[in-house]
Order: C-alpha cells, then sequence, then structure tokens
C-alpha cells in the first residue's frame, strides 16, 4: 500500500462511539502509516465543539452515522448550517456499521461526499480506509490549497 502523508496541522478527525471500533480503526490507521495525525470523538458535539474553536484546518472528518447525544448526521446538519463550518470545506465522509435507505439519502442531501459501511475483515476494513483516505489527500479542495507545500 501507498504511503499516505498527512500534512502538518491538519489532522484526520474520527467521530465514532464505540471504543472497540475506535481501537479497530487506530489499529486499521496504524497498518496504513497514519499514528499521530488522528483526533477521535465519542459523540457529534463534542467534534462539533472543536470544529468551531481549531485553528487546525482538518483533512478529512470520518463519522459514524448512529451515536447518543449528537448522531452524524446531525453533526452534518450543524455544519452545513454554519457559514463559519461550512466554508472551512471539510471533506466529510460516513463510515458506520449499518445504514438505512433513509439515511444514506438523508446524508447525501445534506452534501455529505461518501458513505461507506465498515467491512467485516480487518484487511477490507483497511482496504478501504486506506481508499477514502489516499483520495481525499490527493484532492484539491479549500483547506488544502493553503497547506505548506501544497502546489496548488
Amino acid at each position: 500500500m501507498e504511503q499516505l502523508i498527512i500534512p502538518p496541522n491538519s489532522p484526520i478527525l474520527i467521530v465514532e462511539d464505540d471504543p472497540d471500533d475506535q481501537d479497530i480503526l487506530k489499529s486499521v490507521c496504524a497498518e496504513i502509516g497514519i499514528v499521530e495525525h488522528l483526533i477521535f470523538f465519542n459523540d457529534g458535539s463534542r467534534a462539533l465543539d472543536f470544529l468551531r474553536t481549531t485553528s487546525k484546518k482538518p483533512s478529512i472528518i470520518i463519522c459514524d452515522i448512529n451515536m447518543p447525544l449528537m448522531d452524524g448526521l446531525v453533526l452534518l446538519e450543524k455544519i452545513m448550517e454554519e457559514d463559519f463550518l461550512r466554508r472551512k470545506s471539510i471533506p466529510f465522509v460516513f463510515f458506520s456499521t449499518a445504514a438505512s435507505p433513509a439515511q444514506v439519502r438523508k446524508a447525501y442531501d445534506l452534501t455529505v461526499q461518501g458513505f461507506f459501511l465498515k467491512e467485516n475483515s480487518f484487511e477490507e476494513l483497511k482496504e478501504t480506509m486506506h481508499l477514502i483516505l489516499r483520495y481525499w489527500l490527493k484532492c484539491r479542495q479549500p483547506n488544502s490549497i493553503n497547506r505548506v507545500g501544497s502546489t496548488a
């Protein structure tokens, strides 16, 4: 697998309430060479607070859909409602164990950039995570064009 390079000050945000899934995702990311650039949140409200106050320019938000307190759909909806957050243009991708057709439709109505189901095997999960990150780290978007070392 190709080594992924995370630009400085551009963490990957993972919003996941299940500690076991967090551990698996940490292991997956370590396998693809990403360790120190991950920031985990247990629910959408904590992620929203971080986004409102951080000076960092996240590379991507990878979010579970079904969570207590604030689920992923509400988090995405709040990001899209707030001009300040929407203009950050942070790619937002759902990565969930299960999803109903209504949840998938609503996610795309809210302009999610991808919706993936967590794979059953570690290797499949690693391949999917690598695909998601590789795409969004190569993609030019407003956050990436102003980073040090960008070619755009």
